[in-house]
């Protein structure tokens, strides 16, 4: 089958759009199944698929890895509500059929440690399906069955420190599991799990030291700082304006409330905005300021023309 090089460029493209307008780190790759993965794959689970009327759906894979662990959550929460959102396997379903598996030992959510996996399938658009069943019609039959592909992709949601993990876990001990040799080895097994356990610790250990950093800014009227430690966004500049500076320094009540934005609120509204909201720290500000019950008249004051007219039309004055 030949490359479906147009679909992925497409895809990438959109969710590049959607991450970048929100200011999240991030990075992205994307992969096509190669013919013999599809027919390896096909050839295991053909029969089962016929049987309960489903299809393969990972013809295209996308990881998309973020630099902190809250983003996934935030993501994966905005993927959910896409009309093209299919289904989501994750670790916890794991954990679910362990339980199962082994009742007399109880509730096993606390007891066991698995690796976090959050893997989202969307629906193709119209015009990708076309393209993907014009590949698939020129598939031999008796290489595999083009019939069980659906017009699905796969959204891999990792961390950037757990993304090196995976990649070894998965060709080093995934794809080997039914080998015999696994049944002598089951004390290095648990020993990868571990080293993994230790860089999700680190992970949310890293969001925390930022949140305290934060506070620390908040403390000593670091505006700039506290903003930029909080949100963790990427942002075009790096410094507030004088103008706001002076207004915060006159209203540390307002600064605390701006402290205390919902960073998650912050984002869902950059995601949702339908463009690109200009993401200087000033901007930034300015956007929060709406969110707050009562925002401050003086820094709405301060916003120019463009950002009013953006803010007036996709917040309003004071209302989520």
């Amino acid at each position: 089958m030949n490359e479906l090089n147009y679909i992925i460029k497409d895809i990438l493209d959109d969710l590049k759009k959607v991450l970048d307008n929100a200011g999240i780190y991030y990075r992205i790759f994307a992969r096509q199944k190669a013919n013999s993965s599809i027919k390896k794959k096909l050839n295991i689970k053909a029969d089962k698929y016929r049987k309960n009327g489903e299809k393969m759906q990972d013809i295209i894979g996308i990881r998309i890895v973020f630099y902190f662990m809250d983003d996934i959550e935030i993501i994966n929460e905005y993927f959910h509500l896409l009309p093209t959102f299919v289904d989501e396997s994750n670790s916890h379903e794991d954990i679910k059929k362990v339980n199962e598996r082994l009742k007399e030992f109880g509730d096993l959510n606390d007891k066991i440690f698995m690796p976090t996996r959050l893997n989202l399938i969307l629906r193709m658009e119209e015009r990708h399906t076309e393209e993907l069943q014009k590949e698939l019609s020129n598939v031999d039959i008796n290489e595999f069955d083009a019939a069980l592909i659906d017009n699905t992709y796969e959204i891999q949601l990792r961390t950037v420190l757990s993304e090196g993990w995976h990649e070894v876990e998965h060709d080093l001990r995934y794809k080997t599991l039914k080998e015999s040799w696994w049944q002598y080895c089951d004390a290095e097994s648990r020993m990868l799990n571990g080293i993994y356990a230790t860089l999700e610790t680190s992970e949310r250990a890293m969001s925390h030291i930022f949140s305290d950093i934060a506070y620390k800014n908040y403390r000593n009227k670091e505006w700039a700082a506290m903003l930029r430690n909080h949100l963790r966004l990427h942002t075009l500049d790096l410094e507030l304006s004088q103008n706001i500076v002076n207004v915060l320094n006159e209203n540390i009540e307002l600064a605390k409330c701006i402290f205390r934005i919902d960073r998650k609120n912050v984002i869902d509204k950059l995601l949702n905005f339908g463009i690109a909201y200009p993401l200087k720290m000033d901007n930034l500000v300015f956007l929060i300021n709406r969110l707050l019950q009562n925002p401050s008249k003086k820094l709405k004051d301060l916003e120019n023309g463009i950002i009013k007219g953006l803010l007036d039309k996709k917040i309003g004055g004071n209302t989520l």
